[in-house]
């Protein structure tokens, strides 16, 4: 394969990802509005459900919260069910947010999600084992990537992302 090709693959690719992104946002807003909740608090949700406990400072950094939204985020998590404020057994000073139950998909949305996974599956049937295997790595490459490239980004950023924020709030 030609230097070239590999890079209209590659670029192709990247631009199908970023596509699939796009096409997530409004799902997962459409499942939020569903449970009455905002989209980061789903997130951050289900952040605790694959992960398990964190401060509320890592669930604002994941999120792009500040600690303040993320307080009132985890309030309403709180009110919801859906996570539980507890004290750090091995530091009285932290406050580890644990996970509660998973928000139910809404009667409207059940069927949506079980077609878009049956085609999905259906999809990925038509890969070798080996194939599936080399795209999850791949994308595990991608997330960790994309995690790393936004927490420097915020992070270098952060002080002209509060003035902006600050700017807008005073117009």
């Amino acid at each position: 394969m030609t230097t070239a090709k590999r890079a209209d693959l590659i670029a192709a690719h990247l631009q199908l990802w970023k596509k699939t992104i796009q096409l997530a946002t409004p799902w997962m807003d459409a499942i939020a509005a569903a449970q009455g909740v905002h989209p980061t608090d789903l997130i951050a949700a289900s952040y605790l459900h694959d992960v398990g406990p964190a401060t509320a400072g890592h669930l604002a950094e994941i999120t792009g919260l500040t600690t303040g939204a993320m307080t009132a985020c985890i309030d309403r998590l709180e009110r919801e069910g859906f996570a539980k404020r507890e004290a750090d057994s091995n530091d009285r000073r932290k406050v580890m947010i644990k996970p509660g139950k998973l928000p139910k998909l809404s009667k409207e949305l059940l069927p949506f999600r079980a077609s878009a996974m049956s085609k999905a599956e259906d999809a990925f049937s038509q890969c070798t084992d080996a194939e599936i295997g080399r795209m999850t790595e791949c994308m595990q490459k991608l997330a960790a990537i994309l995690e790393k490239e936004g927490h420097e980004f915020k992070k270098s950023h952060r002080k002209s992302m509060t003035l902006k924020k600050d700017t807008k709030s005073n117009d």
